[in-house]
């Protein structure tokens, strides 16, 4: 019974770090895979097989995320995985993690959600024509390799273009919330742009789905947490059962000593 409870209790406890994300040794040198939706695969760094990828699965800086029609994925990053990056169906992503660059957008389109940030830092995404970042706010970017379209839904964001000999540009565009910009290969980000409707209720709709399955991954970890504890108690309860057993028989045994020895007379 003690070793049922203690392979549980380690089950439990592995369930609710990966529910954390944080099974994987220093937070910040591995991305959690939060959710995937449909047929998603992964490359680790320096291999040739692509293989599926899973919800709970930690991905390092070189490692790449591909989705297919009809799949998305949803990755954290930072220490407590608070910044959040979902990627759209049809999407080629490669974790990069070096400095404020945070992915490689090779193609299709990411949604992002940065909410801790210290104050000297940024959330940045390499494209094929830009770098783009924010630092603290909700921006898409939907990129291939002749355009980036850096979209703000929330706060702030920014864009730098490339120079043909591949150093950014000096000029950096500030995007306003409810805009966006298009950096063509080798060319300043245009004018701003308003977003379309249709464009906006697409985040809107993903963050709020986004918000529910956070809801539901939080429920589900505060039930292992109660289930933990329950186990603990079960544990507590079964060590203290067995030291008054102990205690118990060893009364027993002296008793029954003192009443063996008490019953009889030497005589010299």
């Amino acid at each position: 019974m003690k070793i049922f409870i203690c392979v549980a209790a380690t089950f439990l406890i592995l369930a609710i770090l990966s529910f954390s994300g944080i099974i994987y040794g220093t937070p910040n040198l591995y991305v959690h895979i939060f959710y995937v939706s449909g047929k998603a695969e992964y490359l680790r760094s320096g291999e040739n097989d692509w293989e599926r990828l899973k919800a709970g699965m930690n991905l390092l800086s070189g490692d790449s995320i591909k989705t297919r029609s009809g799949s998305e994925v949803e990755i954290g990053f930072g220490g407590k995985k608070e910044n959040i990056i979902h990627i759209e169906p049809n999407t080629h992503v490669v974790i990069k993690l070096k400095g404020s660059e945070k992915i490689e957008l090779i193609d299709g389109e990411v949604f992002s959600l940065v909410k801790k940030l210290s104050s000297d830092s940024a959330f940045e995404i390499r494209t094929p024509t830009a770098i783009c970042g924010a630092r603290g706010t909700g921006w898409g970017t939907n990129a291939n390799k002749e355009r980036t379209v850096v979209s703000a839904y929330e706060n702030k964001s920014y864009a730098r273009g490339f120079k043909k000999d591949g150093s950014l540009m000096e000029e950096e565009v500030v995007i306003q919330e409810g805009y966006q910009t298009i950096v063509k290969l080798f060319e300043k980000p245009s004018k701003l742009m308003k977003i379309s409707e249709k464009d906006m209720d697409k985040w809107t709709t993903w963050k709020q789905n986004f918000s529910d399955k956070v809801s539901v991954r939080e429920a589900t970890k505060e039930r292992l947490v109660q289930d933990m504890r329950k186990i603990q108690e079960k544990q507590e309860e079964i060590e203290r059962k067995r030291d008054e057993d102990i205690i118990d028989k060893r009364d027993e045994s002296t008793t029954s000593s003192s009443s063996g020895s008490g019953g009889q007379i030497e005589e010299y």
